[in-house]
């Protein structure tokens, strides 16, 4: 196994963190979301915005938990 430091390790854990929370707004969006807004171009920009507020929450979360997960996995048991 290839050790890379927490810096790294962190980083790409918010980033797939991100993908990972996009892609699933973008799914429910598209099989549940609803037109209510008056445009379909208020509506993208809606989803949008929550979207990004949204990710935002579970990068917070990710950032918390990153360290955690890089000595649960990389850490040598003594």
């Amino acid at each position: 196994m290839i050790m890379i430091d927490i810096r790294t390790f962190s980083k790409r854990f918010m980033l797939w963190t991100a993908i990972i929370v996009a892609v699933i707004i973008a799914a429910l969006g598209l099989l549940f979301g609803k037109v209510v807004e008056a445009t379909l171009a208020e509506e993208i920009g809606k989803w949008v915005v929550m979207g990004i507020f949204i990710i935002g929450i579970f990068e917070v979360f990710a950032y918390i938990l990153a360290p955690f997960f890089y000595h649960l996995i990389h850490d040598k048991k003594k």
